[in-house]
Order: C-alpha cells, then sequence, then structure tokens
C-alpha cells in the first residue's frame, strides 16, 4: 500500500511538493499579487480571476518571468505578456495562480482597502488606504497614506465574507493645491477599467495544444 501511494503522488508532487509539505491545511488566498520582469524593467501586478495584469509600464508584449506565490511559496514562472483591455496587460504563464475575484461594485467610504505588491517575489507588503474624501475629489481616488505607494500595486477590497476581491492597480500620484482640495492622492485603473477588459472581445473557442514541461507537468496551451 504504501509503494501505491506514492506512486499515485508523484505526479502531483512535481508542482506542489512545497504546498504539501508547507504545514498549511488550507488553500492561501492572501496574496494575490506578483512581480513581473519584463524586457524593459520590472513591474508590479495583481493574479486575479482574469490572469496576472500589469499596466505594461515597461513591456506591453514580448517574454517576462512571473513571480507569484501559490499558497504559501513563493514561485517563478515563465510566461510571455499581451494586451488585456484598454490599459491593463495580461501575462500568460502555464501554470495557476491565486486569482482574486474581481470588484463588482464601486468602492464606498466604509469599505475595508489595502494595497498589496511583493518587492522582491519572495514577501508581500500591504498598507491600509481609503478613498479620497476631499469635496470635488471624485472616482477611483485614494487618500495618500503614510507610505509611498508603488506603481502597479494592487488595490484590494476585503469583502464580506472575508476574501480579498480585485479592486485595480495603484497608476499615478497626483498633488492638488487650491479649491479646499489641498493634499496628496493616488489615482488607480479600478472598475471602469476592469468593466472595459470584460468588454474587449476574445476568440472564443480557442484551440489548444498538449505542453510536456521539464517538471512533468502536462498543460493545454491556448494556440
Amino acid at each position: 500500500m504504501r509503494s501505491l501511494c506514492v506512486l499515485v503522488l508523484t505526479p502531483l508532487l512535481s508542482g506542489c511538493s512545497t504546498w504539501f509539505f508547507s504545514g498549511v491545511d488550507r488553500v492561501d488566498r492572501s496574496r494575490p499579487v506578483a512581480l513581473v520582469e519584463t524586457t524593459g524593467g520590472v513591474e508590479y501586478g495583481a493574479a486575479t480571476e482574469f490572469g496576472v495584469l500589469t499596466l505594461g509600464r515597461t513591456a506591453t508584449t514580448g517574454p517576462c518571468r512571473v513571480h507569484y506565490f501559490l499558497g504559501p511559496t513563493p514561485v517563478i514562472e515563465s510566461g510571455a505578456l499581451g494586451p488585456a483591455g484598454g490599459v491593463f496587460t495580461r501575462a500568460t504563464i502555464d501554470l495557476k495562480t491565486q486569482a482574486a475575484r474581481a470588484n463588482d461594485r464601486p468602492l464606498r467610504p466604509d469599505d475595508e482597502l489595502m494595497v498589496m505588491w511583493t518587492p522582491d517575489g519572495q514577501r508581500e507588503r500591504s498598507v491600509r488606504v481609503a478613498l479620497a474624501s476631499s469635496d470635488g475629489v471624485r472616482g477611483d481616488v485614494l487618500q495618500a497614506p503614510d507610505e509611498a505607494l508603488p506603481t502597479g500595486a494592487t488595490v484590494l477590497r476585503r469583502a464580506e465574507d472575508g476574501q480579498l476581491h480585485f479592486a485595480g492597480l495603484v497608476a499615478a500620484r497626483a498633488t492638488v493645491a487650491g479649491g479646499g482640495r489641498d493634499g496628496s492622492y493616488y489615482v488607480f485603473a479600478g472598475l471602469d477599467r476592469i468593466r472595459e477588459l470584460l468588454a474587449t472581445p476574445e476568440r472564443h473557442p480557442v484551440d489548444v495544444t498538449p505542453k510536456f514541461r521539464a517538471d512533468d507537468i502536462r498543460v493545454d496551451r491556448r494556440n
């Protein structure tokens, strides 16, 4: 029986051995962020239900390497970049990632929000944030916290069930003076950009070709 169990588990362990022996007894979806190396530099991104998304500031096409978290374990996977909607760039890799569900409603002042990113692909950093509350400031704008937020960092909303929902990517910092709106803010690509992504037509169905990887994991690659 022992030898049979070894035979059954061997294909699974090739890709998930670090998970089985991590001591964690539940799926960890608390770090849906990524670090993406491109031919033009490094970008922060989000691991969402639509794939790994970045703002495409360093590259929108070409090869890439994605650093992300499979449960508690940092993982590095090679992939390719391509456009996703009007603002986002998608890093496509063979394996699955954490997949934060998209926020499906406008954010409210009482929402619990955070911005998260991984500075090195080995750990995550998060900062509590809030929507801008100044008169005349509306839309996908955050009040600037005490800590600087990097471009491409992931904006997340903690839903009523405790899960983290993808609310956008930090796009730029803005400083406003005059008219009672003095202060610093962060603009992010939020709900409107997510809707734009959903509205972008994609070819369906797609043909797939089996790919056999060096780690013995078989995947179906889109043609």
